[in-house]
């Protein structure tokens, strides 16, 4: 669901909670929360009592009682109906039409709302009335405001006339909204103002002289709040969404964009929904000065299921250029796109254990450095097929299979077909486990476009035979905390068959980790059977705290003997040596509730020193207000990296944070990033530059972010709802 004035408006939270009627579950009265409003009560407050009858209970230190009449009532007076309750000084009632009627100061209350007000009149049959020269209070949200005047009718129609609201505390209106008119149909659930002003430091920031909202969770058409920001590549950047309710299941958002270097730039949002699935488009136009031509965007992205077996799913993104994210993507993200993946996937679940799978994957290469030969391959189509039995004793026999129709331009093209039958074996119980498997591994291929000499009808036929088997100890400390140790062993044999001739089509080889420990082929992709006769082992040390059952600290080492050197490789990237790999080691510990450790690394025996090397330090304060991250990467003779954030209050209801990213190897910074934030209970503003690789080709970017929020109100400008995002213990920055 979007946000913005449709949904966010203040006068929506008056709707909602100046209801004139309530039941026991509709009491949830709540400490005011300082990220929602700071406004303290003004005037004293107690939760009414809830009577879930609708009789009518009077108390006065006196009163002049007239049976079907009119009745005095003074000092003390209070008048209770349900969650309701009025209280004044002085009082008429009249109990033919129930009406209660206060010409001196009042106040009224129910289990959401406060109002004072110097003159009332209500209606409690008929459950409407009129209060004036008000203030209000709704503790819950920490919110008050004052009105000219408030009627409700029976029909659940609110009015406010001359109306403010705030969450500031009482005393500094740093923001507050007022509109000349507020009118609210609980009904329809929707709300109209006239003569609306947002004011901040009592500067007017926003005007509306009529708009609509609603006031439940019913959608309806609106602005949406604006962002406004500065990037070197495009100048001024100024967004205004308007959301548009086209029907229960399906909605758009049309964004107009101001980019002062570039020009206005059109983009609409779709997103519909159906009994069993769901999708959206998005489509950006720009008729661009600045790079001279008509530049445009398209994606689409679909999942539904046909039926309970049968599920489509589909994505599809285009652009105009390669240079369409660099210039306007505005994040490192988006600039560091290298392809848009155009991909329908249909899949079939039987009720029997097996599935089906069809696919049809195109990619548009959009990275300005990348060639036709980097591109990866379209696959028109890929069909598998995988069936497995249910277990018997311990064992189970499966097949799995796969079609797929390769093409590239100026490349070798053509189908492949993978026939792979196999037998497993697992056996577990709570001491120790057993497993197996057996496969025999069929590859054929129906190739065109191929060099002078190369087979076109190459195949591979090799068997797969590998074992693991695993311990599972337990111990008590003296300080009680349980430790596991799970050593673990690992076989794996495949015969040497020559593939140079085979063509490589989706293969490569993943960097050697934990999980490369117990791989059944070192290569990722069917064009390459790596040929294997190793083993592996692994231990990994934990130590649990009982009370909550985290883990305090692990610590895993693993390493992997060869015992024939392999000669199965790819070109340009030799095969490994006969012999002990390098260690595989981890250790992660929490130091503490805020603190946090991870060490990881590869060490190489013969070298003496580790080959890469991963080091990252976290805290959180327990509050969430001060953050760190530090990291250090390093991988021989490729990367040598260091990262550091940190947020950091600097006094009174000042913050700071910084990050940068710097390369150790070429001694120069990645990225750079620097914000202050001024944060109050109603209202925070925050500043920051950033500093970052906007390219493939490694030119920089730089912008320059502004954000007003107004808590409990909206968000205007560009940037997070944050100074500073949480980040991974590694590094990685949040998307």
């Amino acid at each position: 669901m979007p946000f913005g004035f449709h949904r966010s408006a203040p006068c929506a939270l008056l709707a909602c909670l100046l209801s004139v009627s309530a039941t026991a579950e509709d009491v949830d009265i709540r400490a005011p929360k300082e990220e929602i409003g700071c406004a303290q009560l003004m005037f004293p407050y107690a939760q009414p009592e809830i009577v879930l009858d609708d009789r009518i209970r009077l108390n006065a230190d006196k009163a002049l009682l007239e049976k079907g009449g009119l009745s005095d009532l003074l000092g003390g007076v209070t008048v209770r109906q349900g969650d309701k309750v009025f209280s004044a000084e002085q009082m008429n009632f009249d109990d033919t039409t129930q009406v209660v009627t206060v010409k001196t100061e009042s106040l009224f209350r129910n289990s959401s709302v406060i109002i004072k007000s110097q003159e009332a009149q209500f209606d409690l049959k008929g459950e409407s009335g009129s209060f004036f020269d008000t203030e209000f209070t709704l503790p819950s949200r920490s919110a008050r405001g004052d009105a000219k005047r408030i009627d409700v009718n029976s029909d659940r129609q609110v009015r406010l006339t001359d109306a403010s609201y705030t969450t500031c505390a009482m005393g500094s209106n740093a923001w507050y909204l007022q509109a000349s008119d507020i009118r609210l149909d609980q009904d329809e659930g929707l709300g109209t103002a006239r003569n609306t002003k947002v004011r901040f430091m009592g500067v007017p920031i926003i005007y509306l002289p009529y708009f609509q909202f609603p006031i439940d969770s019913r959608r309806r058409t609106g602005l949406l709040y604006p962002t406004v920001g500065q990037f070197s590549g495009s100048g001024v950047d100024f967004r205004w969404p308007v959301y548009i309710n086209l029907a229960p299941n399906y909605d758009a958002t049309v964004t107009p964009r101001f980019l002062s270097e570039r020009g206005i730039q059109s983009g609409l949002d779709f997103r519909y929904l159906m009994e069993k699935g769901e999708g959206s488009a998005r489509y950006e136009y720009l008729d661009d000065r600045k790079f001279g031509e008509d530049r445009s965007l398209f994606r689409f992205d679909h999942h539904s299921l046909i039926n309970e077996r049968l599920g489509v799913e589909a994505t599809y993104a285009e652009t105009s250029d390669r240079n369409y994210f660099e210039d306007l993507g505005g994040t490192l993200s988006s600039s560091s796109i290298t392809h848009l993946e155009q991909t329908a996937r249909l899949t079939y679940q039987a009720p029997a254990s097996y599935q089906i799978t069809a696919l049809v994957q195109n990619f548009q290469p959009i990275a300005t450095t990348l060639t036709d030969i980097d591109d990866p391959y379209k696959r028109l189509p890929q069909i598998r097929f995988r069936t497995r039995s249910q277990p018997l004793y311990d064992t189970r026999v499966g097949i799995e299979s796969e079609y797929v129709n390769f093409a590239r331009d100026n490349s070798v093209e053509g189908g492949r077909f993978v026939l792979d039958p196999y037998v497993q074996f697992d056996r577990q119980s709570a001491a120790w486990y057993v497993t197996g498997q057996a496969d025999l591994h069929h590859t054929h291929y129906e190739l065109t476009e191929t060099d002078p000499g190369q087979r076109k009808s190459p195949d591979r036929t090799l068997p797969i035979v590998s074992a693991e088997a695993g311990l599972r100890f337990e111990r008590v400390t003296d300080k009680g905390r349980l430790q596991t140790l799970t050593p673990r062993g690992f076989l794996l044999y495949v015969p040497y068959d020559n593939q140079d001739d085979l063509p490589l089509f989706d293969t490569g080889e993943p960097d050697f980790d934990f999980v490369q420990l117990f791989a059944r082929n070192r290569f990722s992709g069917d064009d390459r059977l790596a040929d294997a006769r190793h083993i592996a082992g692994a231990a990994t040390l934990r130590e649990l705290d009982p009370g909550t059952g985290e883990s305090r600290w692990s610590a895993s080492i693993g390493q992997l003997y060869r015992i024939e050197a392999p000669r199965v490789g790819l070109p340009d990237d030799p095969p490994p040596e006969r012999g002990a790999t390098e260690f595989i080691t981890q250790f992660d510990y929490r130091i503490s509730r805020s603190w946090r450790a991870v060490v990881a690394g590869q060490w190489s025996p013969e070298q003496r020193e580790f080959d890469r090397t991963q080091v990252g330090f976290r805290y959180r304060a327990p509050d969430r207000r001060s953050q760190l991250d530090l990291s250090y990467r390093y991988r021989r003779d490729i990367l040598e990296q260091a990262d550091l954030s940190f947020l950091t209050p600097i006094g009174g209801a000042w913050k700071f944070a910084a990050r940068t990213r710097f390369s150790l190897q070429d001694n120069e910074s990645r990225e750079n990033f620097a914000g202050v934030e001024y944060s109050t209970c109603c209202w925070a503003a925050r500043v920051s530059y950033r500093r970052f690789i906007g390219d493939a080709t490694g030119d920089f970017d730089s912008g320059v972010y502004l954000q007003l929020q107004l808590k409990g109100l909206a968000s205007l400008g560009a940037g997070g709802a944050t100074l500073l995002p949480d980040s991974e213990i590694d590094g990685e920055r949040p998307q």
